[in-house]
């Protein structure tokens, strides 16, 4: 025992690890293979493919028609004399109201409204049109707001370009940053765009906005300045002094005006009480398209939910911040976004077969330096073959001394 373990380091363990590697390695070709595999995804990922919509055309006509609608306004406001906030504005497009005026009715996110200020939501509504189902020509009901100038021309111009047959019900007030500057508010917007020939419809009638859709809560002279905007635009103010009586009142005035005709749509613009339920709705309704009832909580008492119950399609233009981050939009630009940016107009998606190319080459490249005898081996067989069929064929045919004797 003492001898056996004596001479057992000179002894093989029968229970031995080994290690396999290639005798030699080519730097050279690790070298390739690094820059052919870089190179390829570099390739791939700068040179995509887009994808764009079925009807991309029409998508880029609406997103035009609204940067044409927005300079409008903003030529109309110089005219007048009325300034712009840089700190609030930095896109100079006076469609940013100041933070408080004797209209303003609540709170509002100056981000969100600053990245409303973007044509190509214009594109996100006739995309919207479509999903819901909307064709050319139909008739749509709409509920605009003081609250997003912007986001109201983005759908007006998605329905002009879409040549469709809008009921439309506004509310004059305004939350801050919208269009709350008592001498132009969305009243007097919506009318210097049909007076420049950019739209071809108008508001039917209109409410005071606010709480309640009623200004509840607000000064008398408020209230008094709301109504000079309707009256000296030629707007119907609605009667009725209650929320349901409001929207009682509106349901009837947009029946009245289908005739036997029906609804392809409603949208809603904001967070109007009698149009989509204040904040309460809104957290039922995200922005988009509804053709269903969406989840489990009970709906509040409102235009959307009453149009959706006749299985009118509702679209909720609304947050103008998600919208953006959906479909790829800077968020409260500071250059003006160019007509056609964002997602809506087409995606770029990787070139798969671009990508098997690559892959495939990167493989071959690894394999001819760590195996090159296995991966080239078939080639020299293949050589090796061919010269011998050359040969043999050589031999079998005449010599040229022979054929000249002959």
């Amino acid at each position: 025992m003492n001898e056996l373990s004596s001479n057992g380091d000179a002894r093989k363990s029968p229970f031995q690890v080994m290690y396999w590697r290639p005798k030699r390695l080519s730097r050279a070709g690790l070298w390739a293979g690094m820059i052919m595999s870089l190179s390829g995804m570099a390739l791939v990922h700068f040179w995509p493919a887009k994808v764009s919509p079925e009807h991309h055309e029409q998508l880029i006509a609406a997103a035009t028609k609204a940067e044409s609608a927005m300079q409008v306004i903003a030529n109309v406001h110089q005219k007048q004399g009325l300034r712009s906030v840089a700190k609030l504005d930095p896109l100079d497009s006076h469609l940013i109201g100041p933070s408080m005026s004797l209209v303003t009715s609540k709170l509002g996110s100056l981000e969100s409204k600053q990245t409303s200020i973007n044509p190509n939501f214009a594109a996100v509504v006739v995309k919207w049109f479509e999903e819901a189902g909307v064709k050319p020509g139909d008739r749509v009901a709409i509920g605009a707001s003081g609250s997003w100038p912007a986001l109201n021309i983005a759908v007006y111009m998605a329905a002009e370009t879409l040549q469709l047959k809008p009921t439309i019900i506004l509310s004059a007030a305004s939350s801050q940053y919208g269009a709350n500057r008592p001498e132009m508010m969305w009243v007097d917007m919506e009318k210097h765009l049909h007076d420049a020939g950019l739209i071809s419809f108008r508001a039917t009638a209109g409410t005071y906005g606010g709480l309640y859709d009623r200004a509840s809560g607000m000064h008398e002279q408020t209230r008094q300045l709301l109504a000079d905007a309707m009256d000296r635009n030629g707007v119907r103010m609605l009667s009725s002094t209650g929320l349901r009586d409001l929207i009682d009142e509106r349901m009837t005035l947009y029946e009245s005006e289908i005739q036997s005709d029906s609804y392809a749509a409603y949208v809603n613009i904001g967070g109007g009480s009698a149009s989509i339920g204040g904040s309460e709705g809104n957290s039922c309704f995200a922005p988009g398209v509804h053709t269903e009832v969406p989840g489990d909580e009970p709906l509040p008492n409102c235009i959307a939910a009453r149009m959706l119950a006749t299985n009118v399609p509702v679209i909720n233009v609304v947050d103008a911040k998600s919208i953006a981050e959906r479909y790829a939009m800077p968020i409260a630009p500071v250059v003006h976004p160019a007509v056609g940016q964002g997602d809506v107009f087409g995606r770029n998606v990787y070139r798969r077969s671009l990508a098997g190319v690559v892959m495939g080459l990167t493989w071959l490249m690894m394999a001819i330096t760590v195996a090159p005898g296995i991966v080239l081996h078939p080639l020299r067989s293949w050589k090796t073959w061919r010269k011998s069929a050359d040969d043999s064929s050589d031999a079998s045919s005449m010599p040229k001394h022979v054929e000249l004797m002959i």
